[in-house]
């Protein structure tokens, strides 16, 4: 009874979290236009906006993050993401669930990606946007936004072991975030690159501690007279790389039989995964022996939910 309970409980949480995945091969031959400008200048318009809401309020790090997060966020509550996804002219890829890598995917591969809904919905995959040149789902950013500010708050705020913020991360890839059948059964090494990146963003706004890449790109906001201004503006060509893009950091599944299913699939349009292994070997090289817990070296297989890391 205990189990039947629990499952019930992880299904709602699994429905109210965003589990959207994409489809990073079938659409990989359609010319799609550099987006970088635009989602940089959306985003610096936003820290010039959370910067007036808090004029009268010194310079309080945890207010300056929570106005912040009101347009940094998800595809429900995030303006950014908001626009990337419904604005009608910016620039993305839409593909149907059942055009898709995923087509044969049923209950048993996933449930929130099998169920009859899911190939009903123009939406059940998430669009791809081109950050220069490099193809990438909208849901990176919500894990950039969302995920990575966890990542920040749990490493550099309350200054927790990096390698538990790791495993707090696979923990949530593998259970409401999709790694798992009631979920969509994927488990997303990109997400968790992105979840990383998220980290170093966030840390990137007042720049406080050390980027733990050695690659100090902030403060974009700092503390000047009482009030916090913007001094650099947001460029997420510093976040976002092919770690990211889902043909080259593969992901793994939930079953054996799915992951073979997927590879057919990505057989059957002439690639594999990785599609670039060189790019695949460069991305191991920069996030060096951080690469273990966000780059999958190993192709696409099934995952294991006790061994893996």
């Amino acid at each position: 009874m205990k189990r039947i309970a629990f499952a019930a409980l992880l299904l709602i949480t699994l429905n109210q979290a965003h589990t959207a995945e994409v489809d990073q091969f079938t659409t990989r031959h359609i010319e799609l236009k550099n987006s970088k400008d635009i989602v940089n200048i959306e985003a610096n318009r936003h820290v010039q906006e959370s910067l007036k809401q808090l004029q009268s309020s010194g310079c309080d790090e945890n207010l300056l993050y929570t106005e912040l997060k009101k347009g940094f966020a998800n595809h429900k509550n995030g303006k950014l993401t908001i626009h990337m996804l419904h604005d009608k002219e910016f620039p993305r890829h839409q593909i149907a669930l059942g055009e898709s890598v995923y087509a044969d995917w049923n209950r048993l591969d996933g449930y929130l990606l099998g169920r009859p809904a899911a190939a009903a919905s123009p939406l059940a995959l998430g669009p791809l946007v081109n950050i220069d040149g490099i193809r990438v789902g909208t849901d990176k950013f919500e894990h950039i936004f969302g995920r990575g500010f966890q990542y920040f708050k749990r490493f550099h705020l309350k200054e927790r072991a990096l390698k538990s913020v790791m495993k707090y991360g696979i923990r949530g890839e593998k259970t409401i975030f999709g790694g798992n059948i009631l979920a969509t059964g994927v488990f997303s090494y990109a997400d968790l690159a992105a979840n990383f990146n998220g980290m170093r963003f966030w840390n990137h706004m007042l720049q406080l501690r050390p980027d733990i890449l050695g690659d100090n790109h902030g403060p974009y906001i700092s503390c000047q007279d009482n009030q916090f201004v913007q001094v650099k503006q947001i460029d997420f060509s510093h976040y976002i790389d092919e770690s990211m893009d889902e043909s080259i950091n593969c992901s793994k599944f939930a079953r054996k039989k799915s992951a073979k299913k997927f590879l057919r699939r990505v057989e059957a349009l002439g690639y594999s995964c990785p599609m670039d292994p060189d790019k695949l070997e460069m991305m191991k090289e920069k996030y060096g022996e951080f690469s273990k817990w966000i780059i999958n070296d190993e192709g696409i297989e099934d995952v294991s939910y006790f061994n893996e890391f």
